[in-house]
Order: structure tokens, then C-alpha cells, then sequence
């Protein structure tokens, strides 16, 4: 069994960003814009329901719905049509660019059903894990924590086997979890010191990111806090306007790059397990 470089396949996302810079600031800007579209339809759904509903209570109610759905899925959608983008230019190097190599097509519907499916499936299995968990935490702590650490390490396990069900999907037009199963048998440790390098490279940018959009917010806001707005306060918007746009704006733009960061190691592993598996070419 060939090997891959898991410490280069880790680098992936960078490569790309240095490689492709005015690809992924295209992808950083339909972000932005695709969230807006969406913040526009979530506003007008709100109205739509707001107008249907009988009490203020149904109204606030089916406006939370209605804004978990189009913001919540939407946004996913969003990323996922990146990540599509990702692999057409590495997997279909034929393919046009077009507008930055994003499309709306079966391919972007199928790997998206794919991810829901994973989500489904080990945020299903994590709770079901969790019900053994918190039964044994009424008898011993340790006992508790042994079966956490055992499900834990399961669903590590289970992810790593399915981590090329993305790639696999766009390649072969399959849904993918079996051929990521076959290609990632006997590499589980690869893949896992893969994916952790990825993680904790991610988790630098990431401070180095939070520590810088703090530094601005506080500017904006004339150095009167060092404390960063929550994207969650729903006073935060009132109370610190120019502060709050300008983290939303921040975050929206760089979400393409924590994808790249992420989820390019694993079109790497992919690209170079499948290109180990091709039997090679007979000489002329």
C-alpha cells in the first residue's frame, strides 16, 4: 500500500490560497453576497409569516423557524457550492471557470445531500453514544468519562473513514461513503495526524484572525472596549453598529478560507490515494 504525505496533504488549503489567491478572493466575495441574498429572503420570509400569523407569539415563532432555515441551511449551501468549486478545479482541470468555478448543478445537490447525510448520521450516533454516557455519570464519574473518551475515539474513527465521501462524491458522481470507505481502509493514523495538523493550523489562523478583527472592532469603536461584538447579541447590532457590520462582513469573508483550510488536506489525500491505486501507464 502506498503511502501519502500526510504533513503535505495538511498544507493543501495554503497552497491553494498562495496558488489561487484572486480564485479564492472571488470565492470570499460570493460569500458575502450569497449571504446578503439570504439575509434579504429570511427578512421577507419573516414578513410573509408575521402577516399569516394569528398571535405575536405564532409570529415570533415561525420567524425563528423561517430564519434558522434560510439563514442555517442557506449558509451551509453556500460553503458547500465553494467546496464544490474547490473540487471541480482540482478534480476537472478541463472544466471552464466561468465565474470562479461555481456552478448550481446536480453535482453541488448531490454533495450537499451527502454532507446533511453525515450530519445526520454522526450527530444521530453521538446522541444515541450520549445516553450510555450520562447513565453511568449517576454511578461513576470515571466510569462516565471511559465511555465518553470510548465514543469519542469511535466517532473519530468512523469520521476518518468517511472523510473522502466529499471528493469521491464530486469525482465519480457516486454518493461516495463506500468508495471513501475502500480508500481509506488501513490509513486511519494518516488521515487522523492529516486532519490534526489541518485542525490546529486552522486554530492559529483562526486566533490570529479573532485577535486582529478585535483589534479593528475596538477601533471603530474608539478604543471605549477591547471586547469583541457577539454575532449572537441581538443588542450588539444597536448598541455597537459599525463594530458589528464590520465582524459579520469579516467573518463572511473569511469562512471560504477556514473551508480551504479544512477540507482541501482531505481532496489532497484523495487526489494522491486514488492516483497510488492507478496501475501505471506500460512504457511505449
Amino acid at each position: 500500500m502506498s503511502a501519502f504525505s500526510a504533513s503535505d496533504a495538511a498544507l493543501e488549503g495554503f497552497q491553494v490560497i498562495r496558488s489561487r489567491w484572486r480564485l479564492v478572493l472571488g470565492w470570499c466575495l460570493f460569500s458575502v453576497v450569497s449571504f446578503a441574498a439570504l439575509l434579504l429572503m429570511a427578512f421577507l420570509g419573516i414578513i410573509a409569516v408575521a402577516v399569516a400569523a394569528t398571535t405575536p407569539d405564532e409570529a415570533n415563532m415561525m420567524g425563528g423557524i423561517v430564519g434558522l432555515v434560510v439563514l442555517g441551511l442557506g449558509g451551509a449551501a453556500v460553503q458547500w457550492v465553494v467546496l464544490a468549486a474547490l473540487y471541480r478545479m482540482e478534480l476537472r482541470p478541463d472544466a471552464p471557470p466561468d465565474l470562479f468555478y461555481l456552478r448550481f448543478s446536480k453535482d453541488e445537490a448531490r454533495l450537499f445531500l451527502l454532507w446533511l447525510t453525515l450530519l445526520v448520521l454522526l450527530g444521530g450516533l453521538f446522541v444515541l453514544g450520549a445516553f450510555p454516557v450520562v447513565w453511568a455519570q449517576k454511578y461513576s464519574v470515571w466510569g462516565s468519562l471511559g465511555l465518553l473518551a470510548l465514543l469519542v475515539a469511535a466517532l473519530t474513527w468512523l469520521s476518518m473513514r468517511l472523510s473522502l465521501a466529499g471528493p469521491a462524491n464530486f469525482a465519480t458522481g457516486r454518493f461516495g461513503l463506500k468508495d471513501s470507505w475502500r480508500l481509506t481502509k488501513g490509513r486511519f493514523w494518516s488521515l487522523f495526524g492529516m486532519a490534526l495538523l489541518a485542525f490546529f493550523l486552522l486554530l492559529l489562523i483562526a486566533l490570529v484572525v479573532f485577535i486582529v478583527t478585535a483589534l479593528v472592532q475596538a477601533g471603530i469603536g474608539g478604543f471605549h472596549t477591547l471586547a469583541p461584538v457577539s454575532l449572537a447579541d441581538p443588542e450588539a447590532l444597536a448598541e455597537r453598529p459599525g463594530a458589528y457590520v464590520f465582524a459579520l462582513i469579516a467573518e463572511l469573508v473569511i469562512a471560504p478560507i477556514y473551508m480551504l483550510i479544512g477540507q482541501a488536506p482531505f481532496l489532497a489525500a484523495y487526489k494522491a490515494i486514488t492516483a497510488d491505486a492507478e496501475p501505471a501507464a506500460d512504457p511505449a
